[in-house]
């Protein structure tokens, strides 16, 4: 859990959240978007972006996201 918001609807964002966010809108982004508002923005279902999620943290092949064991 971190401190930050999503900047459109103000929930508390997980680090996946804020990682997936920095993926496809820029590493230098400031403030952030939740999951729900991602997919809204992007006109795409979360599951879609769930997805993306898992596919980095299996891989390994982003520095944003925490590789699981």
């Amino acid at each position: 859990m971190t401190d930050h918001i999503c900047m459109k609807c103000g929930k508390r964002l997980m680090s996946d959240e804020i990682a997936l966010h920095r993926k496809l809108f820029g590493r230098g982004a400031q403030e952030f978007m939740c999951l729900d508002c991602q997919a809204e923005y992007l006109r795409v279902d979360r599951l879609q972006l769930e997805r993306v999620i898992e596919m980095y943290h299996k891989s390994g092949t982003c520095v944003l996201f925490a590789k699981w064991e």
